[in-house]
């Protein structure tokens, strides 16, 4: 019997232990509906739980949204305005951003309730989940009620009351005799939306002004601009009122930049000092690109260097001519140099003469466009023995170091025509135009205009940065840039972009000048 007794209570904890390694979680009731569930640190069940704990208790059902009724912008705290639709993305998440207790919580999905558009009042139903224990998570909803709160925002109120609505303006300037770099950036900015947040745009004989409500959207164009052309900047601020009390102030800043008096195809004298820093390169040299630095492309050589906007604008200097003053002449003959190449330019020796002097004098010229040459073509270049200077680095160096024409690009009779038939168009910013403009400046612009154009369809790849938009037509009347040297750059079809009749940008300079009147 004694051994009977002890086998059945050496039984007994085994039965315990094995119990206890399944993992079986006890069985309770719940404290509220007296359901059999499994045992939680709050002894409910989740439909009791549900009903008695709130996850939204922390998150206020009522919140005020600020909206001006002139502008209808809305008020993205603490000082910047925003344009958005009712019931869109861009509202939405503007109202959520009010809602101070969504951090304590995970929000699952958030959707409009339509209420009526004139009773000023908003709702948003948000779902949300929160883990109340280890392994417990409810999802709830709510719904948040939003009181449009109408008011003046601070370009609208200094409007009403006749005040510069401005508080910083950024002025572009290049005093040169042609407007093809400010196109260029005009066409940079469109592209990349850098005018976006522009109150106006004024038009100035030498550049462009730029208006906006603070410095930071002024600073973000600044930095842009910078980066594509060398640019010297000049800061100034204005005082325009003061409380003494609340010790606040209001401030006009005037950023300006000055643009490099140069533009592509331009030609220069180097000054001495720049003349021995670079090398001994030139001193007459082209113009063949512009960003931060100046790119400058030795005829004679193929040398190329750069000319980095600080060091131009310690000793700033003036070209020796631009391209208003190129002279036509036609090839005799292109001699190639073997072996002289520097990407796309080859070094060649070619014979040309003046249009008005065909077979009366011919002059051979060291150029960099032996590749594009040929016997029987046009070329525009500067006629350096007929033109007059007024400049006092080229005096000081000897005269057989300067060349007596200096060819720059082969020119095409036929862009008269290419005009006419061009089926692609750029578009333009809003630009206020001058009072005071006369008639032979506005002719004067659109002739500047269709240089430009002309430049872009040239260089395939200058205009790899601007958008070329479609014209509005008939699908059948568009055929790519017609063309009768099969070498001469193209811009077909699959360069051209859709939208340039989305957007009418007439009506928007109409509203611009109503506004300044």
């Amino acid at each position: 019997m004694e051994l009977e007794d002890f086998e059945a209570e050496d039984k007994m904890p085994e039965s315990k232990a094995t119990a206890a390694t399944w993992g079986e979680v006890p069985k309770v009731l719940c404290c509220l509906c007296g359901v059999a569930i499994d045992s939680n640190p709050s002894n409910m069940c989740l439909n009791c739980l549900r009903t008695s704990v709130d996850i939204t208790e922390g998150i206020p059902k009522e919140c005020t949204v600020t909206w001006c009724r002139a502008c209808e912008r809305y008020l993205q705290p603490p000082k910047f305005w925003t344009k958005a639709d009712l019931e869109s993305k861009e509202l939405l998440t503007l109202c959520l951003k009010k809602v101070k207790g969504l951090s304590k919580v995970h929000l699952v999905d958030a959707s409009w309730i339509w209420t009526e558009p004139h009773s000023r009042r908003l709702k948003i139903k948000i779902t949300v989940q929160k883990e109340i224990f280890q392994g417990t998570v409810i999802e709830q909803s709510a719904v948040i009620d939003y009181v449009v709160h109408a008011i003046q925002c601070e370009i609208c109120a200094k409007v009403a009351t006749g005040q510069e609505m401005w508080g910083c303006v950024l002025q572009l300037r290049q005093r040169v005799e042609h407007k093809r770099m400010l196109l260029y950036l005009e066409q940079l900015i469109l592209k990349h939306g850098m005018h976006l947040d522009v109150l106006k745009i004024q038009a100035e004989p030498d550049g462009i002004d730029f208006f906006f409500d603070s410095k930071s959207p002024a600073l973000k164009l600044l930095q842009f601009v910078v980066a594509l052309a060398p640019c010297k900047r000049v800061d100034a601020e204005q005082l325009i009122s003061s409380d003494l009390k609340n010790n606040t102030a209001n401030f006009h800043y005037s950023y300006r930049l000055d643009i490099a008096r140069m533009c592509r195809e331009d030609i220069l004298c180097l000054p001495r000092s720049l003349y021995s820093q670079l090398g001994g390169i030139g001193p007459v040299v082209i113009v063949a690109k512009m960003f931060s630095n100046i790119v400058i492309v030795d005829p004679k050589t193929l040398a190329a260097k750069e000319i980095t906007a600080a060091t131009y604008w310690k000793t700033p200097f003036a070209p020796l001519a631009t391209t208003r003053v190129l002279a036509e002449f036609l090839v005799m003959d292109v001699e190639i140099i073997p072996g002289a190449v520097n990407g796309k330019y080859q070094l060649a020796d070619v014979t040309v003469c003046r249009e008005s002097e065909v077979g009366a004098r011919d002059f051979i010229v060291r150029s960099h466009l032996g590749n594009v040459l040929k016997p029987g073509d046009s070329v525009l270049g500067y006629d350096l023995e007929t033109l007059n200077f007024n400049n006092d680095d080229i005096e000081k160096y000897p005269k057989d170091s300067i060349p007596s024409i200096v060819l720059v690009r082969k020119h095409y009779p036929n862009q008269a025509a290419r005009r006419r038939k061009r089926k692609w168009a750029l578009k333009m910013l809003p630009k206020i135009k001058p009072v005071n403009m006369h008639k032979g400046q506005e002719n004067k612009d659109a002739a500047e205009m269709e240089d430009f154009m002309d430049e872009l369809e040239r260089d395939d790849e200058y205009r790899r940065a601007v958008a070329l938009y479609r014209k509005p037509k008939k699908d059948d009347e568009l055929t790519a840039t017609t063309a009768a040297d099969p070498n001469e750059a193209r811009v077909g079809l699959e360069e051209l972009l859709d939208g340039l009749e989305d957007e009418n940008l007439d009506d928007v300079l109409d509203e611009l000048d109503e506004e300044e009147d």
